[in-house]
């Protein structure tokens, strides 16, 4: 499954010099957890809810100070052609829970864990729902199941 199949929605940026109350109004009017940072359209970091917070609040930072004073710096990325299995890999190895989808320095996604988790659960349903037709239903000339004896 590529990553694309995962993102739904246009990705929710903002720019390096923006302030942290704007990036958190734009957070919460959008309902988002993490904004991608861009310097005239090119990524250049990632802000959290928790970035916002721990990097900002909880260390003085002003609310009107710029959003770059709290963002991680160089964001890691994954191209619209990359798949699950290198999106789980991002996240085992970064310790990150969003993800970026970036074609050519563009911001074109953004994916979370949370995303990756509900597809794979939407996806392990309709497998669920197939197996659970095909035991309870044989298909015909198939001899029925044999009933468990306790």
């Amino acid at each position: 499954m590529k990553i694309t199949e995962l993102t739904w929605r246009e990705p929710v940026v903002i720019d390096a010099a923006a302030s942290i109350d704007a990036a958190a109004e734009l957070m919460a009017r959008q309902g988002v957890g993490a904004l991608v940072v861009v310097d005239h359209d090119v990524p250049v970091g990632v802000v959290t809810d928790r970035d916002i917070v721990t990097r900002g609040i909880a260390s003085g930072v002003p609310l009107d100070g710029r959003i770059d004073a709290v963002m991680t710096m160089g964001p890691i990325g994954l191209a619209p052609s990359d798949d699950l299995d290198d999106l789980f890999a991002l996240f085992a190895q970064h310790a990150i829970r969003r993800v970026p989808i970036l074609q050519r320095d563009r911001v074109v996604g953004m994916v979370s864990l949370d995303d990756a988790v509900v597809s794979m659960a939407n996806s392990m349903a309709s497998v669920a729902k197939v197996l659970t037709a095909q035991i309870l239903f044989p298909h015909a000339g198939d001899d029925a199941p044999v009933p468990a004896v306790t």
